[in-house]
């Protein structure tokens, strides 16, 4: 007759074993069912994990724990049996863990959307943690002490931490930049150091800018998270520009206001450049000895398009100037020079 976990059956084993799986089986897929079930419902469907594989896996590897040791297998191979079973236990356990943890950083990511840019590298950093946990634990199951494995390995991580600190400062500094998003893909930026343009790409080790000229320049991420720098889009893309004009002191300043406000209106709603951004603003910022110096300012929709939007406002401003017969002042000045010394007559 068959024992299991103590209990006498009173079966054969070659009835009490198939019944046993078929009840494990059973088991397994309503365990599967209702566990994927509670995860669905706590973190969202989209991001629900598969769990029926990896639980059942573990369910049926538990059950096979208990009816190995009354197989009266041969000592020999009934320790390379239970221990292959306890090592697939374990990895079953791994990947059910696995799956859940990268599906609460996922849901996580779902709710914060300013860490979706990390949520990759979150991802590999769990996987990575559970699979070292699960690799110590199956060699502890197989009897291997794990202790001075640690050991060596601390400090052989600590002398690779050393030898590439400034690899994994750059790293970690990536991981910020993802994270805390000071600059994101597509930004204009300028450093203080005088770098500047368009973020192509915020690597593991370095960051790309893409500059006016289209050329592109490679920046350390340790140098980009700590950098003081101006991000031109945020908190919006829109770029506050001015154009000057300068016109003579005998010009009606009525006339120039009401010139330059009606032709930098028609620009806000013509030129693609100009649309979306705050209404003009026509000002006399200042009289000088050259003339009236007015101050133009208008909404670009961002950096890139300020020269197109300065040339077509140029552009208008002229032409109107023009047509009212009025001229840019002159800043030609005119040096009396003495008269040089006459001598005795």
């Amino acid at each position: 007759m068959t024992r299991l976990a103590g209990i006498d059956i009173g079966l054969p084993p070659e009835v009490v074993v198939p019944l046993f799986i078929l009840l494990l089986l059973g088991l397994s897929a309503l365990l599967s069912r209702v566990v994927s079930s509670a995860a669905a419902r706590w973190l969202g469907e989209s991001v629900a994990p598969q769990l029926g594989f990896p639980i059942g896996s573990a369910v049926v590897v538990g059950g096979l724990l208990l009816v190995v040791p009354e197989l009266a297998l041969p000592a020999r191979l009934g320790k390379w049996f239970t221990g292959g079973l306890e090592i697939a236990l374990v990895l079953a356990c791994a990947m059910a863990l696995s799956r859940i943890a990268v599906a609460a950083v996922a849901a996580y990511a779902t709710r914060h959307p300013a860490v979706t840019p990390a949520l990759g590298v979150a991802r590999a950093t769990v996987r990575v943690a559970v699979a070292i946990l699960a690799l110590i634990t199956a060699l502890e199951s197989l009897g291997v002490p794990v202790a001075p494995l640690l050991t060596t390995l601390g400090i052989g991580s600590l002398a690779v931490a050393l030898a590439l600190q400034d690899t994994l400062a750059n790293f970690f500094a990536g991981l910020y930049l993802l994270a805390d998003r000071p600059v994101r893909t597509g930004d204009y930026v300028k450093l203080q150091e005088g770098a500047e343009g368009f973020v192509e790409a915020i690597g593991w080790r370095s960051s790309r800018l893409r500059t006016s000229s289209n050329n592109i320049v490679v920046v350390p991420n340790i140098k980009l998270s700590t950098a003081i720098l101006t991000n031109f889009h945020l908190p919006v893309a829109n770029v506050t520009m001015s154009v000057t004009v300068t016109v003579p002191h005998a010009a009606d300043p009525d006339v120039i206001e009401k010139a330059f406000t009606d032709e930098l209106t028609g620009a806000v709603t013509q030129v693609p450049e100009l649309r979306g951004g705050k209404p003009p603003v026509v000002r006399l910022a200042e009289i000088t000895d050259a003339g009236q110096l007015w101050r133009c300012t208008v909404d670009a929709s961002d950096v890139d398009a300020q020269a197109t939007a300065g040339h077509e406002i140029r552009k208008r401003l002229l032409a109107r100037l023009k047509r009212e017969g009025i001229v840019l002042a002159n800043r030609e000045r005119v040096v009396v020079l003495p008269a040089p010394n006459q001598g005795p007559g």
